[in-house]
């Protein structure tokens, strides 16, 4: 664009009055040193031709398109002329991200497809997952796409345009620069970014009277309290699972719900994980008053109230001569205490006793004045300055207070829902409605967002750059896929909004912060090498020197005792939809929760025993009381659970979280209180009405049959291949054997016979594999009547089963995908030869050809083939998947078909077409199933069984492996190692569910 070009626009945005103009003017001001072309045509004026008059109106058309709907400017992405060399259609490419729950960073790699993020998996390097996705990440690439994410600012509840909002926010920001901030407040979620605390200081500092409050619903509170009380000062544990001998948790769920929980589920199922020759070197004891993930790991669970937990903690400590007054009634026989003590003193600096964070202060006090008695600080455990960001914020509760003395004129609501999820006590609504101006950023138009005066769309984090902090303090990048589809802002343009009243670019600001805290030289090499990486190198910060108080006895309150008899309501974190925020997310609602499989709704759990008691089945509703709050739900018989506790879960009975969450359970927040929120006591009443249960699992017993082997390392000594007796196999057919590769080299096209081993020892049941395998292979959800009708079409299904007596059983998770059978007997009952067995051994299904006769399914042992009875893929399905969303390796299939694992066959041919392009044989582990990548504790291996050297073929040579009903004579390719537990010696008999035998016992 020539010079006049450039005069032209300035005098436009002169006369028009129209920043917008002004803005495209900046943009064709030529550089310095500049030369442009001169010349004019026809009766235009001087100076313009009409190529440039042309550009100068494509330019005007595209500002105003971007101006109008208030989106950021693109940047970097260009459509192709000539498509760039390293792309490859259909070739997908990977980026490093993070995705954080709680704060706390996770980190992550997303695959993208032609510029659409399909499918996130763990990544290797980053210290906190290594390798390893849960769930609730899994499934976030489909809140991407979810059409009822907030899509426009609003004001007053119209639509309205961001730099409105600035304009709004410049009245304001004058007249807190007048009053040093009096008055305004900010109530933010738990934030571990450093470049948001960078800008959060220095808004502190331009307003040092402004205040700042935090709410995290699943909140570390009592972490903290313990620590200023044991330290003077707040500091966050650091726990090293891998160096630890005997862990003893007091109603802490760290292998499922506490941070750092992939990290930790890998370490301490690397040590309790049994070989042939070397016994397990970790022994876990689990005190707890839901039932849990780590509870049904354990070696030992004993189930308390949750007052109880500190009773029990009592008693420990005054075992191991820590100076505690002791409980007022003793909750564990003294034989009991005695063995876990002796083992904590055993492993001098291996020991480490794990608090729970939503357990009392008092019990993180005691617990973490054992782990210094016992050494654990610098072996098991260490600590480390908080990673939140700011450390030393308010609560909830002081936020209300303040609005009730009218000290709140201003409140910015970032990344929080309060409305929704303060405790029921606090009657945040009616406060929340007194300020005087009220601002909610988030992703979704929420019940905040409803009664705020402003409401600004965030960020997916695929379309986000950022950074946060992990469990152990390293530091993360956050780098977006995609340009934000709905015009969000993230939290760093949100900031530096507030700040500075306009609207900046993020990634300019993420650079600016980290050139200033990066001290070395090459500052362009080590930014693109974070960027590869997802994480700064060697940012993991020390461990801080401590030293324990004399006095902080003294901080130790008397406990509560319940009275006899009197029900205590436990709440706790959803496994699927946290605190609520992921409400909206089809996949998460759909997926089987650890322990329960229910889905869709959450339930009062309770004991057979208080089942029995009250006359209740599951379904029944019944209504709960808590200070004068009431609260309907239906029950769910649980056992294991505490006999007069009930479990009930967060984050259901959504109002206004968009059409999947809405009508989905019950609001459990109405019955927490701001004292004690994760317990209190209740009064429950049955009604006449009942709730259908969508669970998967409805049939708990095995009938007999040994479909799972467990047993204890003792019994495993004594009896090394009691997991492989089993009946003679008489065939009337030719058994052939894969055939197996010699020790020398294979050659590129050798043949590879697949198969899968899963270790039923490492198998936690926390559920990563069925929502990993429901992403990589488009499985459509169906909604909760359909799963109560048994048509569920999860790929993979774990099933769990109890032994032993009702009221506190052993348990063990066993993952069922697809056998894919030698003997395959659904391929003899196809009419069409839709189901078939290829050459490497996989169970083939040919959808064009199944016309849906559902021979196959019946005669299937495994029960592992799912039907599709209705169009549930369609555009007009009650649950559809975005297009964009669906892998386009993997077809999607329409009504009528069977479905069925596949083992990842799409995975297999992309990593043997990588290696024919490169002339060598496929390496042992190099195609990785989507189940076997995302298990956190790596319980599954995939690979070549025909290859001896190959870790499967090992797995499967080792005297724990069995395969499921193998008297069937079906020859699975998938088998399981046997469940081992590791019981102290002395308490063996109090676990009446320890397994004799092959079966492990009876399920419950």
């Amino acid at each position: 664009m020539s010079t006049p070009d450039y005069n032209l626009l300035r005098q436009l945005s002169a006369r028009e009055g129209s920043g917008y103009w002004q803005s495209l003017a900046e943009l064709a001001q030529p550089a310095a040193g500049e030369t442009h072309e001169q010349g004019g045509a026809g009766a235009l004026p001087p100076g313009i031709s009409r190529r440039n008059l042309l550009k100068l109106l494509g330019a005007s058309v595209a500002m105003a398109g971007l101006a109008g709907c208030s989106r950021q400017p693109a940047e970097h992405i260009v459509p192709y002329v000539n498509m760039p060399e390293h792309l490859v259609p259909g070739q997908p490419e990977y980026y490093a991200t993070s995705f954080t729950l709680g704060g706390y960073a996770q980190g992550l790699l997303a695959e993208s497809v032609e510029g659409r993020p399909v499918k996130l998996e763990g990544n290797p390097q980053h210290p906190a997952t290594l390798g390893a996705c849960d769930a609730i990440s899994q499934a976030s690439v489909l809140a991407l796409y979810d059409p009822d994410r907030s899509a426009a600012v609003r004001h007053e509840g119209v639509v309205s345009t961001f730099p409105a909002w600035l304009t709004d926010l410049h009245q304001r920001r004058r007249t807190w620069d007048a009053n040093q901030g009096a008055g305004l407040c900010f109530l933010t979620a738990n934030i571990t970014s450093p470049s948001a605390g960078q800008q959060m200081q220095a808004m502190r500092e331009r307003w040092p009277l402004a205040r700042w409050f935090v709410h995290e619903p699943i909140g570390r509170e009592a972490v903290f309290a313990a620590s200023r009380a044991l330290f003077g000062r707040a500091l966050e544990p650091r726990y090293q699972f891998d160096q630890a001998a005997v862990v003893v948790s007091l109603d802490a769920d760290f292998m499922q719900s506490q941070p750092g929980f992939l990290r930790y589920a890998r370490d301490l199922t690397a040590r309790r994980r049994p070989s042939a020759q070397q016994a397990p070197q970790c022994r876990l004891y689990a005190l707890e008053s839901v039932f849990s993930v780590t509870g049904g790991a354990s070696d030992h669970r004993y189930p308390l109230a949750w007052q109880q937990v500190e009773a029990a903690a009592r008693q420990l400590a005054m075992a191991l001569d820590v100076a505690v007054a002791p409980p007022a009634q003793k909750v564990l026989a003294d034989d009991v205490v005695q063995a876990m003590a002796q083992d904590l003193r055993s492993v001098a600096g291996g020991a480490v006793v794990v608090p729970g964070d939503q357990q009392s202060t008092a019990v993180h006090l005691i617990a973490q004045a054992i782990n210094h008695q016992l050494g654990a600080v610098g072996n098991t455990l260490d600590w480390i300055e908080p990673v939140a960001v700011p450390a030393q914020a308010e609560g909830l509760a002081q936020l209300v207070e303040a609005i009730h003395a009218q000290e709140v004129d201003s409140l910015l609501v970032l990344d929080s829902n309060p409305i929704q999820t303060a405790p029921a006590d606090l009657n945040f609504a009616a406060a929340y409605q007194r300020v005087a101006w009220r601002a909610h950023w988030g992703e979704y138009c929420d019940e905040t967002a409803n009664l705020s005066h402003w409401h600004l769309p965030a960020t997916h984090f695929l379309e986000t750059w950022g950074d946060a902090a992990a469990y152990d303090g390293s530091q993360s990048l956050v780098q977006p896929l995609i340009l934000p589809l709905h015009g969000g802002k993230t939290l760093l343009q949100v900031l530096a909004a507030i700040s500075q009243g306009q609207e900046l670019d993020a990634r300019q600001l993420l650079i600016r912060y980290w050139r200033g805290a990066y001290a070395g030289a090459d500052f362009e090499r080590f930014w693109q090498q974070s960027l590869h990486d997802g994480v700064i190198r060697d940012s993991r910060p020390a461990a801080v020197a401590v030293t324990v108080r004399a006095d902080w006895q003294g901080e130790l309150l008397p406990a509560i005792e319940a009275q006899p008899g009197e029900l205590e309501l436990r709440l706790m974190p959803d496994a699927a939809i946290w605190d609520g925020r992921f409400a909206n997310n089809a996949w998460l609602q759909e997926m089987p929760r650890p322990l329960t499989t229910l889905t869709w709704h959450n339930a009062a759990l309770i004991s057979p025993a208080l089942a029995e008691r009250l006359a209740l089945a599951d379904g029944q509703r019944v209504s709960l009381s808590s200070n004068g709050r009431n609260l309907e739900v239906p029950v769910f018989i649980l056992p294991g659970q505490p006999h007069n506790t009930i479990g009930l879960a967060l984050g259901h009975g959504r109002t206004q979280a968009g059409g999947v969450a809405e009508g989905s359970g019950s609001d459990a927040y109405a019955l927490q209180s701001c004292k004690t929120p994760w317990a209190a006591a209740v009064s429950l009443q049955p009604t006449e009405r009942h709730s259908q249960l969508a669970a998967t699992q409805a049939h708990h017993a095995m009938e007999g049959r040994d479909l799972v082997r467990a047993s204890t390392w003792q019994h495993y000594q004594q009896e090394p291949d009691f997991a492989q007796r089993q009946e003679q196999l008489i065939s009337l057919y030719q058994e052939p054997s894969p055939q197996v590769h010699n020790a020398a080299p294979r050659a590129a096209d050798a043949e590879q016979a697949w198969g899968m081993s899963i270790d039923l020892s490492a198998c936690i049941g926390c559920n990563a594999c069925v929502t990993a395998c429901q992403a990589e292979n488009n499985i459509p959800v169906v909604g909760a009547e359909e799963v109560a009708r048994g048509h569920d079409m999860h790929w993979i299904r774990v099933d769990r089963y109890f032994a032993g007596p009702l009221d506190n059983p052993t348990t063990v998770f066993q993952p069922v995908p697809c056998m894919h059978c030698e003997n395959a007997p659904c391929e003899y009952v196809c009419p069409v030869g839709a189901t078939q067995h290829s050459s490497d051994g996989l169970n083939q299904m040919v959808y064009q050809r199944c016309v849906g006769t559902r021979y196959c399914s019946q005669n299937c042992p495994y029960k592992v083939r799912r039907f599709n009875w209705f169009e549930y893929t369609a555009a007009d399905a009650p649950y559809p998947a975005h297009p964009a969303v669906q892998n386009p390796d993997v077809t999607v299939r329409s009504r009528g078909v069977m479905e069925k694992c596949t083992y990842c066959v799409q995975r297999i041919s992309r990593a043997r077409q990588d290696a024919d392009a490169q002339g060598r044989p496929l390496h042992d582990g190099e195609p990785q199933t989507a189940c076997q990548q995302a298990c956190p504790t790596r319980a599954i291996v995939f690979g070549d069984v025909a290859d001896p050297q190959s870790k499967v073929s090992q797995l499967k040579a080792h005297p724990l492996n069995y395969a499921m009903l193998a008297h069937l004579n079906t020859r699975p390719r998938t088998t399981y190692l046997a469940g081992l537990k590791n019981p102290h010696p002395q308490l063996a008999s109090d676990k009446a569910a320890t397994s004799k035998g092959r079966n492990g016992g009876e399920g419950a």
